[in-house]
Formats: structure tokens, C-alpha cells, sequence
């Protein structure tokens, strides 16, 4: 045995002892259910503020039932996934405030958190590292619901259902995930993005709402106060009815009493603490044994 692997394996050992000792722990990891939705009955009904982590891999309303049924499918399908990406995003947005205060600290940044920081910027077009924080908050899931209502039908469109699209997103020719529209804007033809998740589609919607000046006040106006309706009033540029738009999301959200779902959060009991046992063991193995079995894996194809 070489005195590299001699040593490899007693820092592997010290670390494991050391962990058996201390009950040191990482970040909880939220445990996300993926469910393969081919009928109505595996749909989870939501009855409660703390609402389990599931996505379902399609959007399924069953057309027969009655309105507020296929209301509650929706939402029943739709308000997790909007938690999750809800969950995801503070946490990008927690990270970059740790990032920052340790600039605003002159102490030392990781490569990978300087790169992290850098793609955020980049990808919602953020002007400043404050500005970037403004662009990643969230806004109630009243207003999001409502959104999603409206631009699907409740999920009944054929976007929605066959391409996850509940935002009425559209795109060019050239992507290469597109649903053409049955209808043309004069003679150019209308094309709309397609999703392989709900999640996805919910996301591309904060990205959307993050990045675009066409949202710059709604940004503003989302980062001074809570009020879903004056919040409203600033999406008058989200569709070409402009002001009848913003008055459609607020009868939607009242009529349908959505706000109760801006208290609703993932359920706490989804968050597994990490030992950080296992988690360095996990980067031994990853940045140790993985590359010994590289390295011995090129040397028998030479």
C-alpha cells in the first residue's frame, strides 16, 4: 500500500471518529416526491397550511367535474410546486447575502461562490449585487396562483396540458421546446414554450417577472410592501388587455379567496437535518475513491 493511500485512510478514519462524537450538522435537504400523475386519484388534496413537497410529472384536471373541483385539482397540483421553487429561490437569495457579507468582510470568497454569484447577476440582468437581491424576491402565492389561473384556464388549456406551460410563455421558432398556437398574430404564427415540469414553468415565470424592465415597478413596488393588490396594479404589462388584466387577477384572487394560501409553506417535517458525518464522507468518496477508481479505470484501457 502506497503512503499516500496510508494517509488518505487515516484522515478518513479521523474524520469518521470525529463525527461519531460530534453531532455536527449541515443545512436540512428538503426531501422532494415525484409522482407519476396517470390518474386523478394520486393527486394529494391539500387541506392544511403545511403542505407536503410533490411534483407531479403532468398537470391532469379531469374536464367532467365540476368548476370548483377542477379548481381545487389545480391548485392541489400547482401550490407545491410554487412553494418549492418559492423555497429554492430564498435560499439562492440567502446565499448571496452570505456571499456578500463576506466581501463586505474582505474575507476570502470560494471560486464556486464567486462563479454562482456572477451567473445570477448574468442571467437576471441585475445591475448591482443589491439590485440582484431585489430581482430574486418572492410574492405571495395568491398572486402567482392567480396568474396561473388566468394564462391556463385552471389548467385546462392544451399549453397547460400538453406543454406545462401555465404562464402563456411565449417563444420563437428557433427554441427547441415549443407548442405552435392555433392561432397567427396577422401572418406570423404565434409559438409557446414548452416545460418537462411544472416546477420549471414556475421558475421561468420568477426569472421572467425578475429580469424584464417591463417589470421594473413591479419589482419595486413587490419589495416595499406585501399588499398582493398594489402589487397588481403594477402587471398591467404582462398582457395586452394592460389595465383589465390587473382588474381580471384581482377579481380571480378575491372570488376564489386565494390569499388564504399565502400563509400555506412546505411542511417542516420534509426537511431532513444532514449529519455531517455523512456529508464528508460523501466528499471523501467523491474527491477520493471516485478518482482512485478514474485513475485505475485509464490506466487498464492504456
Amino acid at each position: 500500500m502506497k503512503f499516500k493511500e496510508i494517509v488518505f485512510i487515516f484522515f478518513s478514519i479521523l474524520i469518521i471518529a470525529y463525527a461519531s462524537v460530534h453531532t455536527i450538522k449541515t443545512s436540512p435537504v428538503l426531501e422532494i416526491q415525484t409522482i407519476h400523475l396517470d390518474s386523478i386519484e394520486k393527486i394529494i388534496d391539500i387541506n392544511d397550511s403545511l403542505v407536503a413537497p410533490v411534483l407531479y410529472d403532468s398537470l391532469l384536471i379531469d374536464p367532467l367535474a365540476p368548476v370548483l373541483v377542477r379548481k381545487k385539482q389545480f391548485i392541489n397540483q400547482v401550490l407545491p410546486a410554487i412553494l418549492i421553487v418559492r423555497y429554492q429561490m430564498q435560499q439562492k437569495s440567502e446565499r448571496v447575502e452570505t456571499i456578500l457579507r463576506q466581501k463586505a468582510q474582505n474575507a476570502p470568497v470560494l471560486t464556486a461562490d464567486s462563479v454562482f454569484l456572477d451567473s445570477l447577476v448574468q442571467r437576471y440582468r441585475a445591475t448591482s449585487y443589491d439590485n440582484l437581491l431585489l430581482r430574486l424576491k418572492v410574492h405571495p402565492n395568491s398572486l402567482v396562483l392567480a396568474q396561473a389561473a388566468v394564462e391556463s384556464g385552471w389548467g385546462m388549456s392544451r399549453f397547460a396540458s400538453e406543454g406545462k406551460n401555465l404562464f402563456g410563455v411565449w417563444t420563437v421558432s428557433g427554441d427547441t421546446k415549443i407548442i405552435k398556437s392555433l392561432n397567427n398574430r396577422g401572418e406570423t404564427p404565434i409559438f409557446v414554450k414548452r416545460y418537462d415540469s411544472i416546477a420549471e414553468s414556475i421558475e421561468h415565470y420568477f426569472l421572467t417577472l425578475g429580469r424584464h424592465n417591463a417589470y421594473r415597478n413591479f419589482r419595486r413596488k413587490r419589495s416595499e410592501q406585501e399588499d398582493v393588490f398594489e402589487m397588481i396594479r403594477e402587471l398591467d404589462k404582462y398582457s395586452e388587455q394592460g389595465e383589465a388584466y390587473t382588474l381580471l387577477l384581482r377579481k380571480v384572487i378575491q372570488w376564489n379567496n386565494l390569499q388564504q394560501y399565502d400563509s400555506y409553506t412546505i411542511d417542516p417535517a420534509y426537511f431532513k437535518q444532514e449529519k455531517w458525518m455523512k456529508v464528508q464522507w460523501r466528499k471523501i468518496y467523491k474527491h477520493g475513491f471516485k478518482k482512485k477508481k478514474e485513475s485505475n479505470s485509464d490506466c487498464s484501457t492504456r
